[in-house]
């Protein structure tokens, strides 16, 4: 059964199963706190059942089991203290008995402990020293769990590129095992990774292939984690019937489980919809059950997380006073666990508190933090090097199964065609030869038409900027020029005009204004076809000079430069530059964008140069038929560069012109 398959099962049975659940979705949503403090004294008197018969018991391997199964069944309902207690407890006896294993196992719960109560650095150094010191084959799939956890921090640390190598890699790796589980926990950690960079079809994508995995493994390991993630990305694309869909079988999964953390989540996707659906009432209501759990279970990473979303719902439903309230003691809990990651939104929830309260000089004082905080805590996740990421997991996990195979084709005719192999050497060698000689002629064919087209393309190009610096100068220093010269002397004309009537007059204002206005059209001119911003300070003030003598009040223009860029090449910096004015001016004149973003980043020997819009986009596979003067444009440029540019674009969804430049043209 192929994922395909399974999510046409999905959509055939979703409308049923939609009813169902429906009709039983008040029943099983309108848990309150009360509910949720019953279920603890249950869970409480079961475990104080266990703690017991644990003291009873006098052999130490029945101890440790039993204290695994534990924290195994109760682990994610335990707050981080008493999870950390019974870890400590089961690693004293699987010291005493000198169980690797069983030390290991004990050591992941220490570390998700930590996890859990927002001590980051400590439960890194535990993943840290284990994935360091069991290497053995043999400890594998314990070294999967630790870097699963790993992920798990990169993600509350705000590096998500990070934990998306991180996962890609133990996902292979559990592959390769058939650790179903563990294959589980990493499409789950990518799913999330994904939903936090709002990529929401990969991360639909993903997380699809987890509940596939889930259904066809038959472990239910982790259904209601995965359903709640799944309607978060739908709620956060406004698909509320879908999000309800999956966070009614979530809420109904964790109920069953004891789930509190998976409850939780669940009560504040749905008041996601909720508030969607203008349903405030139950969505406070949701918004505050699931807080008071997130309190119970003691995870300070989640529990800033809800006050966010709940400072956030007062700040939209007129009590500001509640709101603020809440994010002040929101960041101070975020300050204190060191959760440096969430600050910006808490500080977000703020500002939009203080704004709707009316108090606008603290408004603009946490907006300033705001803009501070984000500076900080920038981190730079390309989508290039995300595709990369999936790309590089996909091509080797193709390259694994052609292995497999290779080696049981080799198995079983290797005596076969072994023979044939050396026959066919000797054969193939000659042949090889001959062709090697043909192939090196027509490389060095090749070679030398390539040059040829280098040196012809760098003399059009050489030439043409040797014009518009020509013209450019012409323009600056005699045309520009007698235009000032006539201002002035039109100036000087005044005083010797006798009194003019209010018809002469408004012909001799016409005259001054014209004149007037083509001295600054003839300046910016002359500037636009050679910058004098390249004469001070190089690549990066031109561009912005440029940026700033754009005039469209519609167009919000975003620049950034990394790297060192003092010492490029002056040809080269005046190509970019071209090539980013190209690109610019196709945005204005048929995008109908309302926002740019251009990034040029220099590293690893190469300029790489990004340009998007959220204009109208355009349809790429006409670029081959019917490409522009601005896109030939900006191709022969990036060639002359020795460079490559990709063009992505679709139609309502923008556009992205991305370029690279090696440093050293050959």
């Amino acid at each position: 059964m192929n994922r395909n398959c399974f999510i046409k099962n999905y959509i055939v049975v979703f409308p049923l199963l939609f009813s169902l659940l429906t009709f039983s979705q008040t029943k099983l949503i309108n848990a309150s706190t009360n509910e949720i403090a019953v279920d603890k004294i249950e869970q409480s008197k079961i475990i104080e059942s266990l703690k017991q018969k644990i003291k009873s018991l006098p052999d130490n391997k029945e101890k440790l089991q039993l204290l695994f199964s534990m924290c195994d069944t109760f682990g994610r309902a335990f707050p981080p203290d008493t999870l950390y207690y019974y870890a400590n407890l089961a690693k004293a006896i699987s010291i005493k008995e000198k169980v690797d294993t069983s030390i290991l196992k004990c050591n992941i719960f220490l570390a998700s402990s930590f996890l859990r109560r927002g001590l980051l650095d400590s439960s890194e150094k535990i993943i840290d020293e284990n994935v360091a010191a069991y290497k053995d084959p043999k400890y594998t799939v314990y070294r999967n769990n630790f870097l699963m956890l790993k992920s798990n921090i990169l993600v509350r640390q705000n590096k998500l590129k990070e934990s998306l190598k991180n996962s890609f890699e133990v996902l292979t790796s559990a592959e390769d095992l058939v650790d179903t589980s563990t294959q589980m926990k990493a499409l789950l950690a990518i799913g999330w990774a994904y939903m936090e960079l709002n990529q929401s079809r990969q991360s639909i994508d993903w997380l699809l292939k987890g509940c596939n995995l889930d259904v066809l493994s038959h472990q239910k390991y982790s259904l209601a984690v995965i359903y709640n993630d799944i309607a978060a990305v739908y709620n956060d694309l406004h698909k509320n019937d879908s999000s309800v869909f999956y966070v009614t079988l979530a809420i109904n999964i964790a109920k069953q489980k004891k789930d509190l953390t998976a409850l939780a989540n669940a009560y504040n996707i749905y008041a996601g919809t909720e508030i969607d659906n203008k349903n405030n009432a139950h969505a406070e209501a949701l918004l505050k059950d699931g807080l008071e759990i997130r309190k119970i279970i003691g995870d300070p990473f989640f529990i800033v997380s809800d006050m966010y979303e709940l400072s956030v719902f007062y700040a939209n439903n007129h009590a500001p006073e509640k709101g603020i309230a809440l994010a002040n003691e929101g960041i101070s809990i975020a300050e204190k666990n060191n959760l440096r990651a969430k600050l910006p939104i808490l500080y977000e929830a703020l500002a939009e508190n203080y704004k709707n309260a009316g108090n606008m000089a603290k408004y603009s004082n946490v907006l300033n933090k705001i803009i501070s905080l984000k500076d900080s805590l920038y981190e730079k996740n390309k989508a290039e090097a995300l595709s990369e990421m999936e790309t590089k997991y996909d091509v080797q996990k193709k390259e694994n199964i052609i292995i497999k195979q290779k080696l049981d084709l080799t198995k079983k005719n290797s005596l076969i065609y072994g023979t044939l192999i050396l026959l066919a050497i000797t054969v193939l060698v000659s042949y090889i030869i001959f062709q090697t000689r043909k192939k090196n002629q027509q490389l060095k064919m090749q070679e030398i038409v390539i040059d040829q087209k280098r040196k012809t393309m760098d003399a059009v190009m050489q030439a043409e900027e040797n014009e518009r610096k020509r013209i450019a100068a012409e323009l600056h220093d005699s045309v520009a020029q007698k235009m000032v010269v006539a201002k002035l002397n039109l100036e000087v004309l005044e005083g010797y005009l006798p009194i003019l009537n209010q018809e002469q007059r408004h012909v001799y204002n016409n005259i001054f204004s014209l004149v007037d206005d083509s001295c600054t059209e003839v300046r910016a001119l002359s500037h636009s076809m050679m910058p004098q911003a390249f004469f001070q300070s190089g690549l990066t003030d031109a561009v912005k000079n440029f940026i700033d003598k754009i005039e469209n009040k519609n167009l919000r223009i975003s620049f950034s430069a990394e790297g060192d860029l003092s010492n490029l090449d002056n040809n080269m910096e005046i190509m970019i530059y071209r090539i980013i004015q190209e690109c610019l001016q196709n945005i204005i004149k048929h995008a109908d964008a309302s926002k740019v973003d251009i990034s040029i980043n220099m590293e690893n020997d190469e300029i790489d140069v990004t340009i998007e819009d959220n204009g109208v986009g355009f349809d790429t596979s006409l670029l081959e038929t019917k490409d522009g003067m601005g896109m030939k444009n900006i191709k022969s440029r990036v060639e002359f560069l020795n460079g490559n540019v990709d063009i992505n674009s679709e139609i309502g969804n923008g556009t992205v012109i991305a370029f690279f430049v090696p440093l050293n043209k050959k």
